[in-house]
This record gives C-alpha cells, sequence and structure tokens, in this order.
C-alpha cells in the first residue's frame, strides 16, 4: 500500500481536493492486492495487469475519475470519457467533495478493477 501523501504530493499541493484523492487511492488499493499504483506528475493510474482507473485534478477544486469500462451505460454522472486520459480510459465522473464517494462510485471502480483482470 502505497501512502497517498507521497503519491500526490507533486500533484496536489494542498489543493481542496486532497481529501477525495486520499480516500478514493485508499479504497481503489483496497480493491485486491494485486493493484498497481502509479503516480505522475498531472495523476494518479491504477492497474491490474492492465489499466482500470484513474485519478487526475481538473481544477483546484475537481477531481476526474478514470475509468475503463467498456460497455456500460452512460449516465447524467457517469459520462464519456472524451479526450480524458488514455485511449483505454472510456468513462469519467467528476467530484468535488469527499460525500460523493459513495456505493455508486465505488460499485464502478469494483466493475473496471474486476474486468481489467481478463
Amino acid at each position: 500500500m502505497h501512502e497517498p501523501d507521497e503519491l500526490m504530493e507533486g500533484m496536489l499541493g494542498k489543493e481542496p481536493i486532497r481529501p477525495v484523492v486520499v480516500r478514493l487511492t485508499s479504497l481503489i488499493e483496497e480493491l485486491g492486492p494485486d493493484v498497481a499504483t502509479e503516480s505522475r506528475r498531472t495523476h494518479v493510474a491504477f492497474s491490474r495487469g492492465q489499466p482500470f482507473a484513474l485519478l487526475e485534478p481538473s481544477t483546484a477544486t475537481r477531481l476526474d475519475v478514470g475509468l475503463v469500462l467498456p460497455g456500460a451505460a452512460e449516465t447524467d454522472r457517469l459520462r464519456p470519457a472524451g479526450s480524458f486520459g488514455s485511449a483505454r480510459t472510456t468513462h469519467r465522473v467528476s467530484l468535488a467533495h469527499e460525500d460523493e464517494i459513495d456505493a455508486e462510485l465505488i460499485g464502478w471502480l469494483r466493475d473496471a478493477y474486476e474486468a481489467a483482470a481478463t
């Protein structure tokens, strides 16, 4: 398990979305023992043989979560990734507050994690 502060220091500084990233990083790493975490200057990527999620601040107050969910239906919250993330990223969810991390988002993260193993 990685220290979230270690992964995000260069990316976030003291931005207001830091608590969102800390919590999401922890939740994603708890999906399974094979989650690999890679911190870049602009984002944190998660893989399991294949990439399945990434966290990237879009503004100082908004975090975008990129997901690899081929075939998942678009909703008001789960939107097409467009040019966000890597070519594999199919969807994204925008978050501004820690309380937006709910069962629905955790379910999408779990689905992306499970699909990455196939």
